[in-house]
């Protein structure tokens, strides 16, 4: 049986180093676990979920599979199904940036004992990269991904430090520095986001739209500055 991912989850796949154990916390039906292990990737995956439906399901592609011997399914809250150095790289994909650092922070103990972190957050970011930096990781690969005209940011951590400016944290340390080919479609779609949130309250004037829409504009405009730095850059490639 051939598992196709989608866009997303090819990219945090792309983060996993083969031979190494996996963990992929909150697996929802399983599918990164049942690829890895299809395509030899990964020896020893654990599919983990908080949810009774989404496990069953995950248990059920593995059952259809006969990759029992490979991948286990265990039914938890975060890295507590874990025992420290179990897994090399944890996986943690689709949620929203503040509930993942929340489970680093809890299972600190079982992140730090494997090799590697692969993050891919739905939002809040930039939290996730601060709490990294402040949590003693540091940020070894980042991607982007493109689904239906959405963008995800993968993040690969790993045990270091690191020390992140602002705009490195909002925007990416790695995504910056490389010149992602995806990254000037992804600012562009944020700032014409960010734009029309901004339109929309315009006739609000009350003190925290205010305070809003203040916020707002000053993420307008580093999102500007980035992109610009961007023209700019294949402006002067384009002349060599």
């Amino acid at each position: 049986m051939r598992i196709k991912l989608s866009n997303r989850l090819q990219a945090v796949a792309r983060q996993i180093p083969a031979g190494r154990r996996v963990a992929d916390i909150g697996t929802d039906h399983g599918y990164l676990p049942v690829f890895l292990a299809v395509n030899d990737i990964s020896p020893q995956i654990i599919a983990s979920d908080l949810g009774k439906g989404p496990l069953a399901q995950a248990e059920q592609l593995v059952g259809l599979l006969s990759l029992e011997n490979q991948i286990s399914c265990r039914l938890g809250d975060g890295l507590s199904v874990l025992v420290p150095g179990e897994a090399d790289v944890i996986c943690i994909a689709g949620m929203g940036g503040m509930a993942i650092t929340e489970i680093i922070a809890e299972g600190m103990v079982q992140a730090k004992a494997a090799g590697r972190l692969v993050l891919q957050p739905q939002r809040n970011v930039a939290a996730v990269r601060r709490f990294l930096a402040d949590n003693g990781f540091r940020i070894v690969a980042e991607d982007l991904a493109e689904d239906d005209g959405f963008y995800y940011e993968i993040i690969a951590a790993e045990p270091g430090e690191m020390q992140l400016s602002d705009l490195e944290a909002e925007f990416g340390p790695l995504l910056l520095s490389c010149g992602h080919p995806l990254l000037e479609g992804f600012l562009n779609l944020r700032e014409r986001d960010l734009t029309r949130l901004l339109e929309s309250m315009s006739e609000n004037n009350s003190a925290g739209s205010c305070k809003r829409k203040m916020q707002l504009e000053e993420e307008i405009s580093r999102v500007a500055k980035v992109i610009a730095g961007i023209n700019a850059k294949t402006a002067r490639e384009g002349e060599l």
